[in-house]
């Protein structure tokens, strides 16, 4: 794995030690302990499940994310209906509001800020027809418009009542805490996996495991164990300031058609973005974060902000799987063979998508 850069979420993770001996055989194994590992664990509690990672917790965009629970903003999607059309944005939309709604109920103590999220670009009138199409479809008024402040300036934006911020590894940590009969191998590398048989590396020692399902949830690096993945990486990455002063709304805000992100945790600002500034260093599935999207990001918090009185505390980088290489690309699943399923590629909707897309595979097994 590349050299870990902490992020703000897993900067006290105490990574596990690597596993020993692991069964021969299993019912279901799970390739990968982010939010879609942990997530089929949970609906497969009862089962013979084994997960292997081959970090020490988890080291792709489920524990690196920027921590929004969020069923989508207005100017992303709108970039969206250009190239997928408004029947597959409100149908993501609706899985989106799923997902949320199942993390919600099965985890009903878990910490979630109920900030809502503000998307500060311009209204149009076709952000004015998609809002009217979004609450139809949900038959709730999600979206409306409403003011917020930006350093310094009051503007009106598109306001979603939905969404709020949640503490990405708390989750991870409670979807593993409440699997208590799934078995976790952390340090385990997974080098094939196809037709009933998967081997995999433990500290250079090669082992077999035989299974009768197997999940490939590897997000961005499905491609390194299926080469056939449409599964496209996006590396992205996030500054946290020191704690800062400002009359900005504390809440969840977009900005750039959705490309630049904002929230507040613990009174610093949280910024990540710049992927559509520098698309020759978000191809990548290198985890190392960079000095260009840095400075970027420093600018567009300064104009979050208002002011300069801050320092940057964090910088990361997760990587996300685009399907297709975009939001709306095409299915996250895909059977490798009849035993064997890829189920990575969220389009960085992750956090949202990946609880109702585990409880349909649970459903269905």
């Amino acid at each position: 794995m590349s050299t870990r850069h902490p992020s703000y979420w897993d900067k006290d993770v105490e990574p596990a030690p690597p596993s020993g001996e692991l069964a021969k055989e299993v019912d279901v194994l799970i390739i990968g302990a982010g939010f879609m590992g942990r997530w089929l664990a949970y609906f497969l509690r009862g089962r013979d499940v084994q997960v292997v990672e081959r970090d020490g917790f988890g080291y792709g965009a489920s524990s690196r994310n920027a921590g929004f629970l969020t069923c989508g903003q207005i100017s992303e999607m709108l970039s969206d209906v250009a190239s997928a059309g408004f029947d597959r944005v409100i149908d993501t939309f609706l899985e989106r509001r799923q997902g949320i709604a199942i993390a919600r109920r099965e985890f009903p103590e878990l910490e979630v800020d109920p900030c809502g999220s503000f998307d500060y670009d311009p209204i149009t009138e076709q952000g004015r027809e998609l809002m009217g199409r979004l609450n139809a479809a949900a038959d709730e008024r999600v979206y409306s418009l409403k003011q917020a402040t930006l350093g310094g300036r009051s503007r009106e934006t598109y306001f979603n009542a939905a969404d709020g911020g949640v503490h990405p590894v708390q989750l991870m940590r409670e979807l593993q805490r409440a699997t208590p009969d799934a078995r976790f191998a952390f340090g385990v590398n997974a080098l094939t996996v196809a037709r009933g048989e998967a081997e995999l590396d433990i500290a250079g020692r090669r082992v077999c495991i035989r299974y009768n399902r197997a999940f490939i949830c590897t997000n961005a690096f499905a491609p390194e164990l299926f080469g056939s993945s449409e599964v496209v990486p996006g590396r992205g990455q996030v500054i946290v300031t020191s704690p800062v002063a400002t009359d900005t709304t504390r809440a969840l805000g977009y900005l750039n058609q959705g490309y630049d992100y904002f929230r507040f945790v613990d009174g610093r600002l949280l910024i990540g973005g710049g992927r559509n500034r520098f698309p020759a260093e978000t191809g990548t599935s290198e985890l190392r974060p960079t000095a260009h999207v840095k400075q970027w990001l420093e600018q567009q918090a300064e104009v979050v902000l208002g002011h300069r009185d801050w320092t940057t505390e964090y910088h990361w980088a997760g990587v996300m799987g685009f399907p297709c290489g975009g939001h709306l690309g095409g299915s996250p699943r895909r059977k490798v063979d009849p035993q064997t399923e890829v189920v990575a590629g969220f389009g960085g909707m992750g956090v949202a998508l990946t609880p109702l897309y585990a409880q349909r595979i649970a459903a269905e097994m």
